[in-house]
């Protein structure tokens, strides 16, 4: 199904029989290490001082003290034994034991990733598509993990066999985290209505889009659960946002620059409760330049205010950007049957469905944050 990983270090240490310490050299402000691998790495006397293990509370990792509380140190006193490093601070006589394997594992430079590098998909994945079922994961924590895995490096997941109760979709997002409130309730429903407030409340088609761009922050995950589908349409699709930034980036460098970095409006208005505004770029970058989010949604951005002299250009991006977000090529697509239900990462895939004329259909959706998410996989990786 992937058809490309973003190829970026992922800084994340692996602890070798190499990482062990060859030989040190020191002055009063700076330690350098050279490792039995050949590599060598300086650190600063204040960071070292900053980060002493024996400085964090033991049970949840924080820090025990302020910056600000320390003097500024030099170092008295560094020894070498063995893949161990004594170091003593001179001002506060403080003596710390760095390891081998700690050392290695904050050498500098190193590029920090909390999360696995994204794995990018097209339409190839089509005949791929698989459900979990919902009592499996119920009563099987490896499996869990696998789902959540899935959802965490692909942006999506999918469920069958979960019970057409109204509110269910509430007791799937308790399996790995919390429900995100906002103004449409911690529950909404996607169905046509005789007087609809958005296009989800209609039988029209929709376009690929993000939900809730109008917000700071975007709610991460969105659920949709299917009670009832007898229509004569109203499929379901989903494209990897992440993977059609890739493809501007390599093939449209130009038009990448513009599109992550001039910022757009948007805004969502219901007179009375809700008046809701955000700025950013459409594709949203961060200090590696890697693609962390997407915020695509034409009903809700506000008109362009940049300078006449990229106002043609940007159009002409924007425009790529549609276009490419709404190839056949770009996107999966399959019909959600009562029981079925669909999570993916709103700031990452889009979505959008295909019009319908007859027959009835009903999904409950929520939001949720990713961080609950990528939270509970942790932990139970470290049950393991």
């Amino acid at each position: 199904m992937a058809i490309a990983s973003i190829t970026h270090d992922t800084g994340i240490a692996s602890i070798t029989h190499d990482t062990g310490i060859a030989s040190i050299t020191h002055d009063t402000e700076w330690l350098q290490v050279t490792f039995s691998s050949g590599e060598t790495s300086k650190f600063y006397v204040q960071w070292l001082r900053d980060n002493i293990p024996s400085g964090r509370h033991q049970d949840r990792g924080q820090r025990t003290f302020d910056i600000n509380s320390l003097p500024q140190h030099s170092l008295s006193e560094v020894t070498h034994t063995g893949d161990q490093v004594a170091v003593t601070f001179d001002l506060d006589q403080c003596t710390h034991v760095f390891t081998a394997s700690w050392l290695h594992s904050h050498r500098n430079p190193i590029t920090l990733r909390t999360n696995p590098t994204p794995v990018l998909w097209n339409a190839e994945g089509q005949n791929e598509l698989s459900f979990a079922d919902y009592s499996t994961l119920k009563s099987s924590r490896k499996s869990l993990h696998s789902w959540l895995r899935h959802i965490r490096d692909y942006g999506y997941g999918l469920l069958e066999n979960v019970p057409t109760e109204p509110e269910t979709v509430l007791e799937v997002v308790e399996m790995f985290g919390y429900v995100r409130d906002t103004n449409y309730g911690k529950l909404f429903e996607v169905r046509a209505e005789p007087n609809p407030s958005n296009l989800a409340f209609t039988k029209l088609g929709i376009g690929m889009h993000t939900d809730n761009p109008y917000r700071d922050p975007v709610p991460g995950l969105q659920l949709l659960h299917c009670l009832v589908n007898e229509s004569d349409g109203g499929e379901t699709q989903l494209v990897d946002g992440f993977a059609v930034a890739e493809k501007i980036r390599q093939k449209y460098p130009e038009a990448f620059w513009l599109l992550s970095t001039l910022p757009v409006r948007f805004r969502y208005l219901d007179e009375g409760s809700a008046d809701l505004e955000a700025t950013s770029s459409l594709i949203e970058t961060n200090s590696h330049g890697e693609v962390i989010a997407l915020r695509y949604n034409s009903r809700s951005a506000q008109a362009f205010t940049f300078p006449s002299e990229v106002m043609a250009d940007y159009y002409a991006a924007y425009r790529l950007l549609g276009e490419l977000l709404h190839e056949p090529e770009a996107r999966i697509e399959f019909r959600l049957t009562p029981g079925q239900l669909m999570i993916f990462d709103n700031q990452r895939v889009l979505h959008g469905r295909s019009s319908y004329e007859e027959g009835s259909r009903h999904l409950q959706g929520c939001y949720a944050d990713k961080d609950s998410l990528r939270s509970f996989i942790r932990v139970l990786e470290e049950k393991k």
